[in-house]
């Protein structure tokens, strides 16, 4: 399903509106500052890893959060427009599966390359790397992040991905805002949090699950719930969400408590 563009916004001093009404797949937290140059993007495709940042208080001053809706399309859409609006900073945020067995749900993946189901290859920024990196202050992984256009949703098409790609960890965006930012000039880096190992299996068509602008469907879920045969898999799934929120959640503590988007971190240059 396509994205579809957003209303602009009324004030002149916010950034987008969170979008509510038909048509609007991107949704903006009003954080801009004045002559609306925005610091820091979180592009994230759901609602659901927006809220780790969405939730903190105080916000960090310059964070604008943007839930794109799944897919590198939705991801990549959004992604330009943060940088048309004036980001300064992209990190593609939110959950990831695993395609190494050293990945547990709820390990932290800060990337140092995404590369994509066709074979192109970028580099997370190095500067903004490290700082993310001293921000978090525990145990994660840097190897190779893998970006493809739908989920795996088998162990086996997990196990071949890894193979083929020797990444260790695969989601839908990152490629496209690794190449929006690439595109625009403007510094780049992703942090995943892993939800489904390589082991896991997710349920039959649970892609249906989200809309087009990040929200859940909940009668394809409630759908799915009725479905005795998946009740396992979506019994290991909520637990593995539940492991990945609770680390996502403290991830985003951790940066805001370093406020990474400060005026003079933010005019560092790419690689600083």
């Amino acid at each position: 399903m396509g994205c579809r563009s957003r209303p602009k916004p009324s004030h002149p001093l916010r950034g987008p509106r969170r979008g509510r009404g038909p048509g609007e797949s991107m949704s903006y937290d009003e954080l801009a500052r004045p002559g609306g140059t925005f610091k820091m993007a979180f592009v994230a495709a759901l609602a659901l890893e927006c809220s780790s940042l969405r939730r903190l208080r105080p916000r960090p001053p310059g964070w604008l959060i943007l839930q794109s809706g799944p897919g590198p399309a939705c991801a990549a859409r959004g992604a330009a427009e943060a940088i048309a609006g004036g980001a300064q900073v992209l990190v593609s945020w939110g959950l990831a599966g695993g395609l190494s067995a050293a990945l547990v749900p709820g390990a932290i993946v800060l990337p140092r390359r995404i590369v994509s189901q066709s074979g192109e290859s970028w580099h997370a920024d190095a500067g903004w790397h490290s700082r993310f990196e001293s921000a978090i202050g525990t145990t994660h992984e840097s190897g190779a992040l893998l970006s493809v256009p739908a989920a795996l949703e088998s162990p086996a098409a997990k196990h071949a991905a890894a193979a083929a790609t020797g990444a260790v960890a695969v989601d839908m965006e990152s490629a496209a805002v690794a190449a929006a930012a690439a595109s625009g000039g403007v510094p780049f880096l992703a942090l995943r949090v892993v939800v489904d190992g390589v082991g896991d299996a997710l349920p039959a068509s649970s892609e249906r699950w989200i809309d087009e602008h990040g929200h859940t469907r909940f009668a394809a879920a409630v759908s799915a719930a009725v479905n005795l045969r998946q009740w396992r898999v979506l019994l290991t799934l909520a637990k593995r969400y539940r492991a990945a929120r609770s680390t996502l959640d403290r991830v985003a503590r951790a940066l805001a408590a370093r406020d990474l988007a400060a005026a003079d971190a933010a005019r560092l240059p790419a690689g600083s």
